[in-house]
């Protein structure tokens, strides 16, 4: 944390009370009720004017603040220092704090606004229109005060108890659009670190297996991944060096899983990729390797969060303080009290199909008024209005296993889909190379009462099998019981005997239909209950299978949950060992997210199995273990393994048995020992850690911290460390993730007394596979405190100023620091170089500025610096 906020608040301890302790509710003024929109406009707002009856403004009430006397100038006495007094106040509405803003208290009992700072702040509570119009009244004014504000709607006032201004009025017209179930978004804006031009990391991990009675040993596999980023472009891979395992016999030798260009364009949602692909398919689409070029455009590759919500212009008005009760589908889903402005509630989250929506509003008066509408949501996994594609260029492969080779013919293989509002989604896929060539499309239409009806088809033609098609349709209900909830979904899908694909280009088709149904019943908070059919018709001398059966959850309590389930099937002869009627029982013990026990019985196979596991954690000396054991009829089996999470390596450890029975048990024993570390590198620093997935950050301490460790992690005062700097290089933050804004803390061991670490946290915005720098400490670490006294017992209280540096080099140009003092005449002054020479100088009255004291600051400070009592003229 950065020490020098604990060291100002020393100097303003009489300024930083709490600004929402003197605010009060203030009524605001009754406005006649607007004109509703017009019903043929669709892009029209729904607006709710309450109350309902016309009612002609009343003039504001005074806000309530506490009495003060009348001083000398005719106004409330809210300076009691008799001289003007700069300083910063935080500026609040409706008990929110919009931010700090400087102001002048004047020696005549008004303050001042710096109106730059105010017209800043004020946006987001003003509409445009609004903003617009303060902008323009303050623009030919660089301070302003209250006074100033006439005919713009807003009233301000200060309260000298808790030296904060307070915005006591804005006219509902003129408040800003809130939307009442806004998502959860990225805040870009506090990104406090960019990424580093050049970054790059490689994972290593070696695995050796001993099969204790093998006569020998098969050589060590050692996994490599990684990724290099330069600017915006990125090239990442994967391989491993191993035995591999051929028709033509064993080997040990380097094969490639992946290596590929990625290169990403956030703001329109895509991905472009040159080199190994991995195409993503869509309905009746195949997926086949290919190495070339392809593009993918994914809202939710760059946004991860999708809320299930209607885009469109909904909004209410109030003009008084109100309490709002939103009904979906007859339930209660919210109910919020809501001060005078416009509310925007088109992010209400809808659930699958038709969803009728019901508005309670009821004012401060007793008036209610309601609104309904109706609105379905097609769940196509993108949002209303929102689209996809993904196109993919290259030669195929037709190696299974191992590194592709790419002598299969050049394939294309693609999708669009679109999510309409109010219309049916739609889907189009095209496969195609000179063997085969498959079209698919995909559509669904939303039904009342929760309900979508799903299509989907897909034709072929193969230079092997001919022409040839599939068809499948589903239906899915969604019930909502008032907090509970019941689905039912049915699919029915056929394919003909020569439908044909790139991944089967000959249309083998063993199986011509299927049809499966599963409805899932919540019947408390407690019990869930689930029955399922499946049916698979056969061809070509493959026999028909099917299964029936059911299931049910019962949670005891927090930890404890029992399962069981029934279910009859028949498959076919040549799978006849498991037909016929089974059942199932299973109790977990689950007391929190890392710990989980479970005991489990099919009678099937006869199989009985008991399991803990307890997972680690990515933090150091974090340990992870557990143990598997099972039985059946021709069978058993017993695995205990552990995990440990060092500060630069991951190690794990694991014993399996094998036997025919469990007295036999330990017929075949095989111990597996796997090592792993990253060496990881970002614009010139270096360490050495833990696996990285996607992104990371290197924190390195600043030369003058000496041997001190920076450390980093998410729980610093528990001493839950993701990674530590020393001789292998600086911290390793392995754990983070792209396109998602987020924290890093950090901290020093043991720093210097009065040494700024900074803020403690950064705030990071990743790119895809990118890499952090942080340099923790500054040359200007020092920090220098002391009492400010014009006479014995005569402190100079609650003056402001600035601190310069006088032995400025030729290369140097450093802003000057701000300097204030309390009510004691305490001060405190951060971020200052050792070794250097500073001077102190106050504003004085009418802006003057008068020469207060010097001070040198030792060049072998370990960072705290203390003048004691300090009189103006003097030097230190």
């Amino acid at each position: 944390m950065k020490l020098g906020l604990a060291l100002c608040s020393v100097a303003v301890s009489a300024l930083c009370a709490h600004a929402a302790a003197a605010q009060v509710s203030v009524p605001l003024p009754r406005n006649p009720q607007k004109p509703a929109p017009n019903p043929a406009d669709p892009g029209a707002p729904t607006t709710i004017p309450l109350p309902g009856t016309p009612m002609a403004p009343t003039p504001a009430p005074t806000p309530l603040m506490p009495q003060l006397p009348i001083g000398p100038h005719g106004r409330p006495d809210i300076n009691p220092y008799d001289r003007d007094i700069e300083m910063t106040v935080p500026l609040t509405f409706q008990s929110s704090n919009l931010g700090d803003i400087p102001m002048l208290l004047t020696a005549d009992d008004r303050f001042m606004l710096e109106s730059a700072t105010f017209v800043k702040l004020m946006q987001p509570v003003l509409n445009d229109d609004a903003h617009a119009a303060l902008a323009n009244r303050l623009a030919p004014l660089p301070n302003f005060g209250p006074d100033d504000l006439a005919q713009t709607g807003v009233q301000l006032t200060y309260d000298p108890s808790t030296l904060a201004v307070v915005v006591v009025e804005v006219s509902a017209e003129q408040r800003a659009i809130k939307d009442i179930f806004a998502p959860p978004r990225d805040d870009i804006n506090d990104v406090s670190l960019q990424p580093a031009g050049l970054s790059a990391y490689l994972n290593l991990s070696v695995i050796q297996s001993y099969i204790w009675e093998a006569d020998g040993t098969e050589p060590p596999t050692v996994n490599f991944d990684g990724a290099v980023r330069v600017g915006r472009f990125v090239f990442e891979g994967d391989a491993q060096l191993g035995q591999q395992f051929g028709l033509t016999g064993d080997s040990y030798k380097f094969s490639r899983n992946y290596a590929r260009l990625v290169y990403d364009e956030p703001k329109d949602f895509r991905r472009w990729y040159l080199g190994d692909l991995d195409p993503e398919i869509r309905g009746q689409q195949s997926f086949v390797e290919m190495g070339g070029i392809g593009v993918l455009r994914q809202r939710r590759r760059f946004n991860s969060f999708r809320s299930a919500i209607l885009q469109s212009n909904r909004q209410l008005v109030l003009q008084r303080e109100s309490t709002v009760r939103f009904l979906r589908n007859g339930s209660l889903y919210r109910e919020v009290r809501l001060q005078p402005g416009r509310y925007d509630f088109s992010s209400l989250p809808l659930v699958a199909g038709s969803n009728d929506v019901d508005i309670q509003v009821t004012d401060n008066s007793g008036a209610v008024q309601n609104l309904s509408y109706q609105q379905y949501l097609d769940p196509i996994d993108l949002d209303p209005g929102d689209y996809e594609y993904g196109a993919f260029l290259g030669p195929t492969s037709r190696s299974f296993g191992g590194a592709p080779d790419y002598r299969g013919p050049v394939a294309f293989s693609g999708f669009f889909r679109k999510a309409f509002i109010n219309r049916p989604a739609i889907g189009i896929g095209l496969q195609a190379s000179k063997d085969v060539q498959t079209l698919t499309g995909q559509t669904q239409f939303v039904l009342p009462n929760g309900g979508r009806l799903l299509l989907d088809a897909g034709g072929s033609n193969s230079k092997t099998a001919g022409s040839g098609f599939a068809t499948g349709v589903s239906y899915e209900h969604f019930i909502d019981r008032s907090g509970l909830s019941d689905s039912l979904t049915v699919r029915a899908d056929y394919i003909s005997p020569r439908f044909a694909n790139l991944g089967n280009i000959d249309g083998i088709n063993t199986t011509s239909a299927t049809i499966s149904g599963q409805y899932s019943r919540q019947f408390t908070m407690r019990i869930t209950g689930t029955a399922s059919a499946s049916y698979l018709k056969g061809r070509n001398g493959l026999q028909d299978s099917y299964r029936v059966g059911a299931s049910g959850f019962y949670r005891i309590d927090r930890r404890w949950t029992v399962r069981a389930g029934v279910d009859y099937a028949k498959f076919p002869s040549a799978f006849s060992r498991g037909s016929g009627f089974s059942f199932n029982i299973g109790i977990v013990f689950q007391p929190d997210y890392r710990r989980r026990a479970e005991a489990r019985y099919e009678s099937r196979d006869n199989l009985a199995e008991l399991s803990y596991n307890q997972t680690g954690l990515n933090q150091l000396n974090s340990v992870g273990f557990g143990g598997v054991l099972t039985r059946d009829d021709n069978s058993a089996r017993a695995l205990g393994y552990a995990a440990y999470s060092a500060n630069r390596f991951d190690a794990s450890i694991s014993h399996a048995t094998f036997g025919p029975s469990l007295s036999d048990v330990t017929d075949i024993n095989a111990t597996t020992v796997r090592v792993g570390t990253s060496l990881a590198f970002a614009d010139g620093s270096f360490g050495i850690g833990r696996r990285i997935n996607d992104s990371f950050m290197l924190l390195s301490p600043h030369k003058n911290l000496g041997k001190r460790r920076v450390v980093a992690g998410q729980s610093l005062a528990e001493n839950n460390y993701i990674g530590k700097s020393g001789p292998l290089g600086a911290a390793v933050n392995n754990f983070l993730g792209s396109y998602a804004t987020q924290s890093v803390q950090y901290d020093v061991e043991d720093p210097p007394t009065g040494y700024d670490t900074g803020p403690g946290v950064f705030r990071v915005h990743p790119p895809y596979k990118s890499g952090y720098s942080a340099r923790i400490g500054t040359d200007a670490f020092a920090s220098v405190m002391g009492t400010l006294i014009s006479a014995p017992e005569k402190p100079i209280s609650l003056i402001g100023g600035r601190v310069t540096l006088l032995d400025v080099a030729d290369s140097e140009s450093p802003k000057p620091i701000p300097f204030f003092t309390n009510s004691v005449g305490r001060f405190a002054i951060t971020n200052l170089l050792p070794g250097r020479r500073y001077l102190v100088e106050t504003y004085g009255p009418n802006g003057t500025i008068d020469r207060s004291f010097e001070f040198t600051v030792p060049a072998d400070t370990d960072g705290l610096l203390n003048l004691g009592t300090v009189r103006p003229g003097s030097k230190h």
